[in-house]
């Protein structure tokens, strides 16, 4: 047994399982300590390769000799994450899926499920270390010990009641140790492939995806392509096709490469610029949370991250009325991204965050 495999007490535990790798270890990791698991299984959309997600679950439920439900989830995953997600790109904003599907599905319906079959907590295969309070302290969390998959970015939403009821085994793992203790415990999942960020897509880019959704609803429609100064430069194909700072597919020529800098809904406008245009250092952000539960006061100064992929930059954040806040980076960034979430971090510890505006 892995060395980082500790004993624990006998709680009830419901498994995310997937059928992927690391739902999988997840699940191994915490039937060594001494759990009691069973996994839940969740449809959240019609695929194709369903069947072979099931047929994993299966084996793996057999190799750690634990009982698995299946929850349907189709039309509330529906109602909640894709139509939402696609409404907002009908706004010109470019939203996060996996942010909202943590904080409704995984930590919300999924949970409420496991509590009426009887568990205590939940747990997922995210890369995310969760701190234990101590001397009346809060719940805390900090990024996964592998930077390079490190998924706390996608949890800023949770809340302090959430978080006493989550386990994250595979916090002080890498990815590469994940694989190599798989290998000997779960041999079906060796060649397995790594999961899609935006798993409802399949194989299809927002643009196909889009497209297929909405090309009956007379809702994708040609407009017209500015400069930062005004004049027209081109057609685009439908303003719901692109998001702010794309370079590819514009199909504008230029003496410099053009980048998407803004998206005007209301005009079925978008607006080019060259790089240098579509730098900013300061921007809003809504929906505000933060991982204590309490709003830091005045201004602060975090390091913040506007995509998942983007690095940390330090910052200064004023919080504001209304749930907002203010955020003023020390260094320009490029394309930053109404709908994306900025999220705060102290080092490795995450605190929080928002829907960039």
């Amino acid at each position: 047994m892995n060395n980082k495999i500790k004993p624990g007490k006998k709680n009830k535990i419901a498994v995310a399982l997937s059928g992927g790798i690391d739902s999988a270890f997840a699940a191994y990791i915490l039937k060594s300590q001494g759990f009691e698991i069973f996994g839940i299984t969740v449809k959240t959309y019609d695929s194709a390769n369903f069947h072979l997600q099931l047929e994993s679950v299966k084996k793996i439920a057999e190799k750690l000799a634990i009982e698995y439900v299946i929850l349907d989830l189709k039309k509330f995953f529906e109602s909640t994450i894709i139509d939402p997600f696609c409404k907002n790109y009908l706004k010109g904003i470019t939203p996060n899926p996996c942010v909202e599907c943590n904080i409704i599905i995984k930590f919300g319906t999924v949970w409420e499920k496991a509590k009426e079959l009887g568990a205590d907590n939940i747990a997922t295969g995210h890369y995310v270390r969760l701190i234990k309070p101590e001397n009346n302290d809060y719940f805390k969390l900090k990024k996964g010990l592998d930077e390079n998959k490190d998924q706390s970015y996608f949890l800023w939403k949770l809340t302090q009641e959430q978080l006493k009821i989550i386990k994250l085994p595979l916090g002080d793992y890498t990815k590469e140790e994940v694989k190599n203790e798989v290998r000997t415990v779960f041999s079906h999942l060796n060649n397995m492939e790594e999961s899609q960020e935006i798993c409802f897509m399949g194989k299809k880019s927002i643009q196909g995806f889009l497209h297929e959704r909405y090309r009956e609803k007379d809702l994708i429609k040609q407009g017209p392509v500015l400069n930062t100064e005004g004049a027209i430069i081109g057609r685009h194909k439908g303003y719901i096709f692109y998001t702010v700072g794309q370079r590819k597919g514009l199909g504008i020529s230029h003496s410099k490469p053009l980048y998407i800098k803004e998206i005007i809904p209301e005009t079925n406008t978008i607006v080019l610029g060259e790089e240098n245009e579509i730098y900013s250092d300061s921007f809003y952000v809504k929906d505000i949370n933060f991982i204590s539960g309490n709003k830091p006061g005045g201004i602060f100064k975090p390091s913040t991250k506007i995509r998942y992929n983007s690095p940390e930059l330090p910052s200064k954040i004023r919080v504001l009325k209304g749930n907002r806040a203010f955020v003023k980076t020390d260094i320009p960034q490029k394309a930053v991204t109404p709908g994306q979430s900025a999220v705060f971090y102290n080092s490795d510890l995450m605190i929080g965050g928002g829907i960039i505006e």
